[in-house]
């Protein structure tokens, strides 16, 4: 697999259908709509059954609205919609997925580079947000392909491209390049979901033709765990993990994830589960995908929860090397969805293991990338506190970690700095840290301090 590289020469003029089925999205409509002016040269909506105003913005904005009676099928649905685009390059994103302006831009050079050779679909990130637009996953997705009559939509549901003659068709890594944001995850649309039974009705449909599909049996597992039905959604899980072929012969090594990783999460939201039971799909889990960075996460999660801080440092260094080492193309979808989270439990691991040196080291990274993490703030100077008590004269003082903090992370200038840096000090215990803090405040300041902090 190629990796498609930002500089290149456009050597033809390619152009891109964007093309989408909707049904009652007058919310998402505009913006997955907005992305492609500009860029495609043409936008096909495939309405099947809007009662609101979809259709109506959908046509004010330019698109070609075709309607289409929907038959419990979205690969038909899709299929229908290809069926209508005329341009050699078709991007069909939901109507709660959209690219950012600047990706937008990239990808119709992209295509035109790769109009001449022998590539016909295109990976890219697939980012899931959440209610504040902050990063929750981070997956892959190919939804830029070459119009051709061989390259359809199959399955009713949980759809995926694939070839209809027998030709292997290629794809090309530009993951690291363009990325489609999501926010169908977000607990709005999850209720949404929830409340029509829809997808389950059509993933039981495919498993009523064939019982022992895995990837279906996954996606039955995913319906269960999103209604938090533990006992059915683990069910579920175990037999698509049953199921499942040899590793070397898995086509879809997300879904192969996905059904280890939500079971070991079932596993952690069900307390009583033992650590034996925890560890024997782990160590299932690492057999079939050994590159995969979320099963020691998961691993990392459930030692934290139950105090084992030892075997949760070593679980969560093994996931952040992996991710470091293998990426997140096609794995480690919540990993890297949640880094901030995995550096937070490793901090405070290694301040719990008597690690001081490695938990100063994850807490500061951690507070460069935002400084008024509180609860990092009190771990770092937690382990600052307990050098000073434990190795006196050798340690660093108070005004020397004062003055650390203030060449590295704040601004010793700033109220805002001083007081948060305050706050977190006693919250520490760090009372030597506390003392030389105060002093950074004028009379007035600190009256005022005192009175906050109250």
């Amino acid at each position: 697999m190629e990796r498609l590289g930002i500089e290149m020469k456009v050597h033809n003029m390619a152009r891109i259908s964007q093309c989408m089925i909707v049904k009652n999205e007058e919310k998402n409509i505009e913006r997955a709509l907005s992305w492609g002016k500009g860029i495609v040269s043409e936008q096909i909506v495939v309405d099947t059954g809007s009662s609101d105003r979809t259709v109506e913005i959908a046509e004010q904005m330019g698109a070609k609205v075709y309607h289409f009676e929907w038959i419990d099928d979205f690969a038909a649905a899709k299929n229908f919609a290809i069926s209508k685009a005329k341009y050699e390059w078709i991007a069909l994103l939901d109507a709660d997925e959209y690219f950012q302006q600047e990706d937008a831009q990239k990808l119709l050079y992209y295509v035109r580079k790769l109009q001449n050779k022998k590539y016909d679909m295109i990976l890219t990130a697939w980012v899931q947000l959440d209610e504040e637009e902050k990063v929750k996953a981070v997956s892959t997705q190919s939804r830029v392909f070459r119009n051709t009559p061989g390259l359809r939509y199959k399955r009713r549901i949980h759809e995926f491209l694939a070839s209809l003659d027998g030709y292997e068709y290629k794809y090309v890594d530009a993951v690291n390049e363009l990325s489609i944001y999501h926010t169908g995850y977000t607990q709005e649309a999850q209720e949404k979901k929830k409340g029509s039974n829809r997808n389950l009705k059509l993933i039981e449909a495919e498993l009523a033709e064939n019982p022992d599909d895995w990837e279906m049996l996954g996606y039955l597992g995913d319906e269960h765990y999103n209604r938090l039905n533990l006992e059915e959604a683990e069910e579920a899980y175990r037999k698509a993990i049953s199921c499942m072929p040899a590793k070397e012969k898995i086509i879809d090594p997300m879904r192969c994830s996905w059904n280890f990783v939500y079971l070991l999460d079932v596993l952690y939201l069900r307390v009583d589960t033992t650590e034996e039971t925890f560890m024997e799909v782990y160590n299932k889990a690492i057999e079939y995908r050994p590159e995969e960075a979320d099963f020691d996460y998961s691993a990392g999660e459930y030692f934290v929860f139950h105090h084992k801080f030892e075997k949760a440092e070593k679980h969560l260094k093994r996931a952040l090397e992996l991710l470091e080492k293998n990426g997140n193309r096609c794995m480690s979808m919540f990993l890297s969805g949640k880094i901030q989270k995995a550096y937070e439990m490793l901090a405070a691991c290694c301040f719990n293991n008597k690690n001081l040196s490695d938990c100063v080291n994850y807490s500061i990274t951690l507070l460069k990338t935002d400084k008024y993490l509180m609860s990092t703030l009190v771990v770092l100077l937690s382990a600052f506190r307990v050098d000073e008590t434990t190795n006196g004269e050798k340690a660093a003082d108070a005004s020397t970690v004062a003055a650390f903090l203030g060449q590295n992370l704040y601004d010793l200038n700033s109220l805002k700095d001083r007081i948060f840096l305050l706050k977190a000090a006693m919250q520490a215990g760090y009372e030597s840290l506390t003392q030389v803090l105060r002093g950074l405040f004028t009379p007035q300041e600190l009256l005022y301090v005192e009175q906050a902090l109250e």
